[in-house]
């Protein structure tokens, strides 16, 4: 009889479920699913209105970059088609939100703009049955005005699903996380740079990856200008591509840039989850400043992946020549070609024009940084970078002054002397003196950038002074420490603008 009895009772049991679908599952909460809709449930820019695509496809996460730009699918099977489910952002006091920038907002599917704490959204159907779909945009940045997460890994936020005919609810807790960080270097330089830039390298907060555009790219070039001794020419063939121009290096870097944010989302962050993120910061040294700025020139840099918004979220840029320096066209004007020559055999060439063996012909990084530096004779490269772009970058501004006692190292510097009595007729060789630098400028500098150029002449930027523009500059006998070196308080200053909210007005959107 027991076989019988069991039998009987697993008949019935299937019976209800197949006559009363809803009468089950409505004893259980609402099940929701976030979803990465990059780039599978993406119809052009924006997320699909396609519901069956909806439905299947996606890559589950469990939070967001915080970065303004990031969208999550909120996924809840239903029922019934028609069956309502209400939305709600909670923050991490346990309300709704009132602020969709701090903790994010909502939006029905096929729209790009966030700004709901609360969305209600009635189930469709679809191939996988009756389901509703919502957006979760991200906040505008991490850290938030009152300054709560200066100290933060992580934050959270809830989102609270509401069966409305049921009255059932679950609760989904959201992780935020502050959006990957890049370091790019700058002209002649390499990620090595960044080996002293402490506490903020090895700062568990952040993650962390450093742009590399230092390859030797000497031996496929054919030809170059301007003319170098002949003591210097075989230097050539060891030349960095660092010692390229903007255009050159934007697109490798950016290529780059997008790796690093793609290994983000698939856990190389400080909490190894799988998120949401389209953007990264940006920290950038001298030239490394203008090849950011170049990124939006690169095709596919506004593209649908980053939601047409571009894959930067905010940039810190240190010692960056916005408006060039006058060193540039000293570098290579022919009565400095000794000079050119001595720099070119330590690892730093100075080019006009560079022309590969496979025809193809680019500009110097020293030509893209020509400019008086007071914003006039500004090169091509430059001139371009204050074009209107479709969403300027917000970008804080460093500027790092040198001393005098940093200047006075120029006098009694072997290497100084050297350079003086070997290139005795060079502009360049007789000013390397502590009361002749400055005139090459004659403004305040970082030893190579002149201190209107390294804010683009704006009024809101950083000032560290005691700081010279690189370790490369300490060769020749300026004194330390550089902008790099974590004497010089760089370091540290970045961290707090970090910390600091896109919205304040230290972030400028450059171009002006």
């Amino acid at each position: 009889m027991r076989p019988v009895f069991l039998a009987l009772l697993l008949f019935l049991a299937g019976t209800v479920a197949l006559l009363f679908p809803a009468l089950l599952a409505a004893q259980n909460p609402p099940q929701l699913t976030l979803l990465d809709p990059v780039p599978a449930l993406l119809s052009g820019p924006i997320v699909t209105t396609n519901v069956n695509t909806l439905a299947t496809k996606g890559r589950a996460v469990q939070g967001s970059s915080a970065d303004g730009a990031s969208e999550m699918v909120l996924r809840v099977p239903a029922n019934a088609v028609g069956e309502q489910f209400t939305f709600t952002v909670i923050n991490d006091q346990g309300w709704q939100s009132t602020s969709a920038a701090e903790d994010g907002g909502l939006a029905a599917i096929g729209s790009a703009s966030f700004t709901l704490s609360q969305l209600t959204a009635a189930a469709v159907s679809t191939s996988q049955g009756p389901m509703a779909f919502a957006i979760y945009g991200a906040p505008v940045d991490f850290p938030r005005p009152e300054g709560q997460d200066t100290n933060a890994t992580h934050r959270f936020i809830t989102l609270n699903v509401l069966a409305v005919d049921t009255g059932l609810s679950s609760n989904t807790l959201v992780t935020l996380l502050r959006p990957p960080l890049g370091l790019i270097h700058g002209l002649w330089g390499s990620p090595a740079d960044w080996d002293g830039f402490t506490p903020l390298i090895t700062d568990p907060r952040f993650a962390i990856a450093r742009a590399n555009y230092s390859q030797v790219i000497g031996g496929q070039i054919k030809s170059y200008k301007p003319a170098y001794p002949s003591w210097a020419q075989s230097s050539i063939k060891s030349a960095p591509a660092s010692s390229l121009g903007f255009a050159y290096n934007a697109p490798v870097v950016l290529k780059q840039l997008a790796a690093f944010v793609n290994q983000f989302k698939t856990g190389a962050n400080p909490d190894g989850i799988p998120v949401a993120a389209v953007q990264a910061d940006i920290v950038a040294h001298s030239m490394g400043g203008d090849i950011t700025r170049t990124f939006p020139a690169v095709k596919g840099f506004y593209g649908n992946t980053t939601f047409a918004l571009g894959g930067v979220h905010k940039m810190i840029t240190i010692g960056t020549p916005h408006w060039g320096s006058p060193l540039a066209p000293r570098l290579l004007d022919n009565n400095d070609e000794c000079v050119r020559g001595v720099l070119a055999t330590s690892g730093s060439p100075s080019f006009t024009t560079v022309t590969f063996k496979n025809g193809m012909t680019t500009t110097g990084g020293v030509a893209d940084l020509e400019g008086d530096g007071f914003g006039g004779g500004l090169s091509s490269a430059l001139q371009a970078l204050q074009n209107p772009i479709p969403h300027p970058l917000p970008t804080a501004l460093i500027q790092g002054l040198e001393s005098q006692s940093q200047l006075d190292g120029l006098d009694t510097s072997g290497v100084a002397k050297a350079i003086r009595l070997l290139c005795f007729s060079d502009y360049l060789a007789q000013h390397l003196t502590s009361t002749g630098w400055p005139k090459i400028f004659n403004q305040d500098s970082d030893s190579i950038v002149p201190a209107l150029s390294e804010v683009a002449g704006l009024t809101d930027f950083t000032q560290v002074n005691g700081v010279i523009h690189s370790s490369s500059a300490e060769l020749l006998g300026f004194g330390p420490p550089a902008e790099l070196d974590a004497a010089g308080d760089i370091p540290a200053t970045v961290t707090n603008l970090l910390n600091t909210p896109v919205t304040n007005a230290l972030f400028v959107g450059l171009p002006q």
